[in-house]
């Protein structure tokens, strides 16, 4: 099996309920296509904030990221299905890290349906790696540094890392991750302080690691709502 992500952009004018209710109509579409554990992440009207590094003006919002698991990449393609709903469509083939699940190491293990709303936010990152650095280099530094430190001084409930093999829509732009971070409420991730355990020392330290691993420049984090698994 193989996990493919695809990114979705629309213009800033889009309404942003209409945009969840079509890609959760898309998932029969999908399924018949061959997809299998289909996950939407998508901005829409039921989350109330930005997120930590949104897209700045001038640029297209990212508004969903939709993660399938498919038998082979080059027989099944989903895009068909999700580029007529957004401005913007890149797809990407992963491999998936769930680093830390829910209730594995704080708050509570799952308990809603396949399909319905997770209740907090979940950031969704695109990265890069820093161009200063090696891609044997940057991997040690984001999975043995970043990944844990920031699991020790963020509340984080859920991390899943996907790690970019190569993009698979022609013109997607090259990235090396997409992250998907689940928080216990939107209040969480808009204070500063509460989004580091209330420690503006921690703040310290995260960006210390970030600016080390990414390419700031390029680096996007969305609140969005998370719909797992139908």
């Amino acid at each position: 099996m193989e996990k493919l992500v695809h990114l979705l952009r629309t213009r800033p004018s889009a309404e942003r309920g209409q945009l969840g209710n079509d890609l959760r109509a898309a998932v029969p579409a999908l399924t018949g296509l061959g997809c299998s554990g289909i996950s939407l992440h998508v901005a829409d009207d039921t989350i109330g904030i930005a997120g930590p590094m949104p897209c700045p003006d001038g640029e297209l919002p990212l508004r969903a990221a939709v993660s399938v698991w498919v038998d082979a990449h080059d027989l099944v393609d989903p895009t068909e299905v999700l580029a007529p709903l957004a401005e913007r469509c890149d797809g990407y083939l992963v491999t998936e890290s769930v680093w830390s699940e829910y209730g594995q190491r704080r708050g509570e293990p799952r308990d809603w349906a396949p399909g319905e709303r997770t209740p907090g936010p979940v950031t969704v990152a695109v990265v890069s790696r820093n161009p200063s650095l090696g891609e044997q280099a940057f991997r040690e530094l984001w999975y043995g540094r970043q990944s844990p430190m920031s699991e020790a001084v963020q509340p984080r409930l859920r991390y899943v890392r996907n790690s970019v093999v190569r993009p698979i829509t022609p013109a997607a732009p090259a990235l090396d991750g997409i992250v998907m971070e689940s928080w216990p409420s939107e209040e969480v991730v808009d204070d500063i302080v509460a989004f580091h355990n209330g420690d503006l020392e921690n703040l310290t330290v995260m960006m210390d690691s970030v600016g080390r691993a990414f390419d700031m420049e390029s680096l996007r984090s969305v609140a969005m709502a998370e719909y797992l698994q139908f």
